[in-house]
């Protein structure tokens, strides 16, 4: 499964346990693929003339990821 980790966004602690609750429920999930967000998209929206709308937010800080992965690691979900 993945989970994209945007800050501001789906970063909550209520958002990411209720997923890993989700998950673990599931029973057949090897694991979740973490993504952080990025600012990639940024370039492409300005060639095509429109207005990036996460342009304020900025990719996850290594406390974060580590935060979200722990709070995986504690329903018994690996995440990578």
């Amino acid at each position: 499964m993945r989970f994209v980790l945007v800050p501001g966004h789906t970063d909550a602690v209520e958002n990411v346990d209720g997923l890993a609750r989700f998950v673990a429920a599931l029973g057949n999930v090897e694991r979740v693929d973490v993504l952080p967000f990025h600012r990639m998209a940024a370039g492409k929206y300005a060639r095509l003339g429109l207005t990036f709308p996460l342009a304020d937010v900025k990719p996850p800080d290594r406390a974060l990821l580590e935060r979200v992965h722990a709070q995986f690691a504690a329903h018994g979900v690996r995440s990578v």
